[in-house]
């Protein structure tokens, strides 16, 4: 499936997920994250904002994943990490933009 991204730059990514993947992989792959924890929810470098057409097509945030995002600086109501997004055929295309580095 087609992930459509677009980096801290501005410029724009078409990375390929499988289903059953978690979102982290292919952006980690392409260098589009860090993913300093390699995706046990304890760092947020894979901090993205979600597109507000592929909100609703994701499973919702989990408590762990709530904690962290509370512990980030620049979450948006559309904050994600990319390690707890499971990609699913109810996701396609889905878009997503990488959040600025926390510095942290």
């Amino acid at each position: 499936m087609k992930i459509h991204v677009t980096d801290r730059d501005g410029n724009e990514h078409t990375v390929e997920g499988q289903a059953g993947d978690n979102l982290m992989l292919p952006l980690h792959a392409a260098d589009l994250v860090e993913a300093t924890c390699s995706g046990s929810c304890s760092c947020a470098t894979c901090h993205v904002f979600v597109d507000a057409a592929c909100l609703d097509k994701l499973a919702p945030a989990e408590a762990t994943e709530i904690d962290m995002l509370d512990f980030i600086m620049l979450a948006q109501s559309d904050s994600r990490l990319a390690c707890q997004v499971h990609l699913t055929e109810d996701t396609p295309d889905l878009r997503v933009t990488i959040a600025p580095e926390e510095g942290f």
